[in-house]
């Protein structure tokens, strides 16, 4: 789909729609994937396509390019780990959605503000990060897909463990219990984060490593599930772990891994 519109550019001009639709389908199917070199290739040529003096403007397509651009920027920046190098994204992302707020539904808006906490957790910007987590759970009003709704309160759940809010963590976790007891579709990965959460304040210190080093030994597994995999899209809760036992910066995990990943 893609390549047809780069061997053939004018139909990029005729159809920017079509154009920007089949370049995120592909950008985030090599997100999913893992594929940097080439998710970088083409989110670069995404950008100066849009930014070409004949690439069409108008209301929708500038929403359209904003959404699809932004958004895998953000991605881009998470796989690769670069969290620190892309603060500078969040106020354009912020005052674009305000430019945007007519032609961008609110699930996109809670979808920008989830990967916004992501790069605020993995910089240790832990209130922060509760500040654009707390938008996307106190939304009452959002229809939205319950993968985001309960990765963003585990996500939350964990910030506050980092702050030592003990307080507040209690109050979540029976917070997320009662969420989750509503959702249609929880897999196993949901279930064993929120089990290890609640009896992590039961441990003896001596004993917490132990088990953050018995759960990484279970996500691993889980993550060989094809069924269970796209969570940790959403949540690299094995980094976290990993972050724990070797006592080091999320971020620093997360780079080495990426560096890794040789494609």
């Amino acid at each position: 789909w893609v390549t047809l519109f780069y061997d053939n550019p004018n139909m990029i001009y005729l159809n920017p729609v079509f154009f920007l639709k089949g370049n995120n389908y592909f950008l985030e199917s090599l997100y999913m994937l893992k594929y940097k070199s080439n998710f970088k290739k083409y989110l670069t040529l995404l950008e100066e396509t849009i930014n070409d003096p004949r690439f069409p403007v108008n209301d929708n397509v500038a929403s359209l390019s904003f959404l699809y651009l932004y958004n895998n920027k953000l991605n881009y920046h998470i796989l690769d780990a670069s969290f620190a190098e892309s603060e500078y994204l969040i106020p354009e992302i912020l005052d674009k959605i305000k430019l945007h707020s007519e032609h961008l539904d609110e699930h996109h808006e809670m979808l920008f503000f989830y990967k916004i906490a992501c790069i605020y957790f993995g910089n240790e910007k832990y209130n922060e990060s509760i500040f654009y987590l707390e938008k996307i759970i106190n939304n009452k009003n959002l229809s939205m897909r319950e993968d985001l709704m309960c990765f963003s309160r585990i996500l939350c759940l964990i910030v506050h463990y980092e702050l030592g809010k003990d307080y507040y963590l209690e109050n979540q976790l029976k917070n997320t219990y009662k969420f989750l007891l509503k959702m249609n579709d929880l897999h196993e990965v949901q279930k064993e984060i929120i089990k290890f959460l609640k009896n992590l304040n039961n441990f003896y210190p001596n004993d917490i490593k132990k088990e953050f080093i018995k759960m990484r030994e279970r996500f691993i597994e889980l993550e060989k599930n094809t069924y269970e995999k796209r969570a940790f899209l959403y949540l690299d809760i094995i980094s976290w772990l990993e972050s724990k036992i070797e006592n080091r910066k999320i971020a620093d995990i997360m780079k080495e891994k990426a560096k890794l990943i040789n494609r």
